[in-house]
């Protein structure tokens, strides 16, 4: 009788064994292991113990033929330590690690020759920008933004790269200078630098790109910024002041000598003004405009009657303080609609600002009272209200000017060669601010019933920061009929003004012009519903975001937002609240969460997982 003996083994030690052997065909696996090992502490990759084949692993991609890793997706999955040991992975292509609390970057990029996608964004990474980038000769795009990196960015072997296109660096503490002396890139169609700790002068080839892309380097200057960059002095302009901030001087001259003869100067100045201005007033102080009063750029204020009425200025009014110096001041017409005239109007001083006339407007009491409370708003991402003048039945509604245009002149003008195409983050952040100031409207605690009524992407505009303001607020809740003021029908014009910003957001996906109200308006909403439906939502998208495939999952997303706000029924509409925090929620899940400015630490997003992300075809060739 034969006695079979039997060897216990655990079964952690037979998989132990198993991965040893599978690490002496392929060191790819040594090296996958090694990074869990240091970088894992929460277990999350305690599912590559299921198979011996790492090409099998979650968040890894093999060559079929080789089995050499070629993309690794591990986003969202609270890893930490340094990303050093994932350099001895030479085959690599793709790389994802953003939401995660990784410190350490590879000290030398050299070792990845085949990359073309590098996100490191949303992480504790500190210190200097790695050595070596620039023999990344495939590299496309570069997201290293929401980190702690510091010193200076290499910008001129960023411009060697023949092929890159995304360059991501916001909300770091780079210092320096973007001087990247004779050099320049043609390729690059996203670059952001904004919230870091840069100076000097923006090179003419950056100045293409917004000011969202620069904004919060408070020593940047030169264009798009408002920021003047002037020899060796900085001129920053506000509006119709600039401060100029002298350097050292070397023609002898001691400061305080500088400063007594400027202080002399301004004093001259301002006495010269003063008698300019008593003389302009006697001379026009008596002129009849019952006619109507001739602007210096030969448009007429027609119909203007006045009737003795005070104007009423609120914070931030400026350049006037009564109705006689707005209606002497130049004046151009921008527009006509169906509830008036828009004129862009230029006062004495040099202040310009926005003039609507309303016709046909509700009660004077009724008008009073609600813009008062107009007046009192204040939102980053809604135009200010500053003054208004009632006079018989019309009325003059006074806003800030914002000079960069609106939404729907970025989205659909000047197509064709030579355009500067409107790039996704951008579009993704002009949507979330829309949404911001909308959700802003519909919870205002001292008028519950206020709604817009128009909202398109016309009065969508950008101010100088390039962010995006919601204009013409109210202005549809002052004409009649008084029902309006209802709370009933105020809260169904809100569900409408739903339905409008799902029409803004079709018109950011798809690059179109949204027809008007009809049948024409119908067809093109359900062209967008079917194509969802058929799975072929990417043949929706503007042929401008093709460069951004791998935002695919971002892009429906949204344009899943946007299917929810056109419900037919008013009823089964989100509310605004609720919208924007579904378009928070892809900013944060995907690659473009921040936007220029929005600089909130390290949120790492729950709802990541590398299955989701593995799930996003890859439409780049290797």
């Amino acid at each position: 009788m034969s006695v079979k003996v039997v060897n216990q083994f655990s079964l952690s030690t037979l998989l132990t064994l198993s991965l040893l052997s599978l690490s002496l065909s392929n060191p790819d696996s040594t090296t996958l292991l090694d990074f869990k090992s240091a970088s894992d502490p929460s277990n999350s990759l305690s599912s590559w113990f299921n198979s011996s084949n790492h090409c099998l692993w979650l968040g890894v991609t093999c060559d079929p033929l080789t089995h050499r890793v070629t993309k690794l997706v591990l986003n969202g999955l609270n890893l930490t330590g340094s990303i050093q040991p994932l350099t001895r992975l030479p085959h690599l292509r793709h790389l994802r690690l953003h939401h995660n609390r990784l410190s350490t970057a590879p000290h030398n990029l050299s070792s990845w020759p085949n990359l073309k996608h590098l996100y490191l964004s949303h992480n504790l990474i500190a210190g200097k920008f790695p050595a070596g980038i620039s023999n990344l000769r495939r590299l496309l795009r570069l997201d290293l933004s929401h980190n702690k990196f510091s010193g200076e960015i290499p910008v001129t072997e960023l411009t060697q790269l023949p092929h890159l296109l995304t360059v991501r660096f916001d909300c770091n503490s780079f210092t320096g200078s973007l001087n990247s002396g004779e050099s320049y890139s043609n390729s690059i169609s996203e670059f952001n630098v904004s919230e870091n700790k840069l100076s000097g002068e923006i090179p003419n080839w950056l100045s293409k790109f917004p000011a969202t892309s620069f904004a919060g380097n408070r020593n940047l200057c030169g264009e798009p910024l408002p920021s003047n960059c002037s020899g060796n002095n900085r001129t920053v302009s506000s509006d119709s002041v600039q401060i100029s901030v002298p350097s050292e001087r070397k023609d002898g001259l001691s400061d305080r000598v500088v400063l007594m003869i400027i202080s002399i100067a301004a004093a001259v100045m301002a006495t010269l003004v003063a008698i300019t201005w008593c003389l302009h007033k006697r001379v026009y102080g008596c002129r009849e405009r019952n006619g109507g009063v001739k602007g210096k750029s030969g448009s007429r204020w027609r119909g203007v009657v006045r009737v003795g009425e005070e104007m009423v200025c609120f914070e931030g009014c400026r350049g006037f303080t009564n109705v006689d110096e707005l209606l002497r001041a130049s004046a151009e017409m921008l527009g006509k609609g169906s509830v008036g005239a828009t004129y862009k109007v230029v006062m004495d001083g040099g202040d310009v600002v926005v003039v609507k006339r309303v016709k046909g407007s509700r009660k004077r009491k009724e008008v009073d009272g609600f813009l008062r409370e107009i007046g009192g708003l204040r939102h980053p991402n809604v135009v200010s209200l500053r003054a208004y003048y009632y006079s018989l039945d019309e009325l003059l509604l006074v806003y800030d000017f914002l000079p960069n245009g609106s939404l729907h002149s970025l989205l659909h003008e000047n197509r064709g060669p030579g355009r500067t195409p409107l790039d996704w983050t951008t579009r993704l952040k002009l949507a979330s601010q829309s949404a911001q100031a909308m959700a802003f409207l519909h919870s205002h605690n001292k008028y519950p019933n206020l709604f817009h009524g128009h909202l398109t992407t016309s009065n969508i505009l950008v101010n100088r920061l390039g962010n995006a303001s919601v204009s013409d607020t109210g202005l549809h809740q002052l004409l009649p009929p008084p029902s309006s003021s209802n709370n009933h029908n105020a809260k169904l014009m809100q569900k409408h003004d739903v339905y409008s910003f799902g029409v803004v957001i079709l018109e950011i996906l798809t690059g179109k012009v949204a027809p008007s109200e009809g049948e024409n308006r119908t067809r093109f909403l359900r062209w967008a519903e079917s194509m969802v439906g058929e799975n072929r939502s990417w043949e929706v998208l503007d042929f401008e975001l093709l460069r951004y495939k791998e935002r695919e999952e971002e892009m429906v997303a949204l344009l899943r937002v946007a299917l929810l706000c056109l419900a037919p029924l008013p009823r089964e509409r989100p509310e605004m609240g609720k919208v924007l925090e579904m378009i928070e929620d892809i900013r944060r899940s995907g690659d473009g969460g921040g936007g220029g400015n929005r600089c909130s630490g390290n949120d790492l997003s729950s709802d990541l997982s590398p299955s989701q992300s593995e799930s996003t075809p890859n439409f780049t060739s290797s």
